[in-house]
């Protein structure tokens, strides 16, 4: 699914841009997957998991360390940055990417015959989210201190900050929890969810940006084609 590299001769044959897939065509694209796969998968994102909790206990930490309006503002942005970072949307972590690898890449692939096409194709459900994060990220990167940021609360700030970091070590665990027992379409779904718990965790009160606003939407548009 999330290949980066450019096919020859592959057609689409799934939904155009505007589309939903339909619930046969999920079905069809899950049959396609074996269980040694699946479980790869599975196995990728349990790590991923655990090193976003990881992670998360050491910024919950490091919010002692956050003094003031300017601290909140660069530590938002930071946090925000490194979960967008995370996201379970590495090849690795895709049952359908971990069978269709090799010389064969991407030919048959169930996730691309229904989902607009290969990853790198302009219709492709995956390839339109991962552009939509990289272009909110982009936008968060590029943000600087805002002069008017030391009006904020700082008591105010450092509450909205761990809260975000709890709805997100939430999100992981409930994702970490779900994966054992899922199926190919059940680990779609429970990485779609976990994706939409993230992006609703994202302190982006504190950043105020309509830039950030508007490129947080189209990641959410993007996220009902995914699955």
């Amino acid at each position: 699914m999330e290949s980066t590299e450019k096919g020859e001769g592959f057609s689409p044959l799934g939904s155009r841009v505007s589309e939903m897939t339909s619930p046969e065509d999920k079905e069809r694209a899950s049959a396609s997957i074996d269980p040694r796969s699946l479980e790869e998968a599975k196995g990728a994102i349990a790590v991923g998991c655990q090193l976003v909790l990881n992670r998360l206990e050491r910024l919950e930490r490091g919010l002692a360390k956050v003094r003031t309006a300017q601290d909140i503002s660069r530590f938002s942005r930071a946090l925000s940055m490194y979960l967008l970072a995370s996201l379970p949307l590495r090849p690795e972590t895709c049952p359908f990417c971990v069978q269709n690898v090799g010389g064969n890449r991407c030919l048959g692939c169930g996730y691309a015959e229904t989902h607009g096409g290969r990853c790198d194709a302009e219709t492709s459900a995956f390839g339109q989210l991962v552009e939509a994060v990289i272009d909110l990220a982009g936008v968060i990167h590029e943000i600087r201190d805002d002069p008017h940021i030391s009006g904020l609360d700082l008591d105010e700030g450092r509450l909205r900050l761990k809260s975000s970091i709890e709805g997100s070590r939430v999100a992981a665990e409930v994702l970490l929890a779900a994966i054992a027992a899922s199926s190919v379409s059940d680990l779609m779904v429970a990485k779609r969810d976990y994706i939409e718990a993230i992006l609703d965790a994202l302190p982006v009160d504190i950043i105020v940006s309509p830039e950030v606003e508007r490129s947080l939407e189209d990641v959410r548009a993007k996220l009902k084609r995914y699955w």
